[in-house]
């Protein structure tokens, strides 16, 4: 009985990390697409996507970001 139960705790920690890990990738995303749709067009979004566009980067980090870097504007819009 203590295996099983065991193995069910593991199966439901594995698949808590793997929804959390999904979550983190949605909610950057969003961010990061507007970003990267705004830099063609915006010299904000050009320096913030130069900086953002290969590394692994949270909402929370892209908006710290754009806050150091004093584009409210851009900031707002996130």
């Amino acid at each position: 009985m203590a295996k099983s139960f065991m193995k069910k705790a593991k199966k439901a920690v594995k698949s808590a990390k793997k929804e959390t890990i999904k979550e983190v990738k949605k909610v950057s995303s969003s961010a990061r697409d507007h970003i990267e749709s705004l830099s063609k067009q915006r010299r904000d979004a050009a320096v913030i996507w130069g900086m953002i566009q290969n590394g692994n980067h949270s909402d929370s980090d892209i908006k710290k970001m754009v806050e150091e870097k004093g584009f409210d504007t851009l900031l707002g819009e996130l």
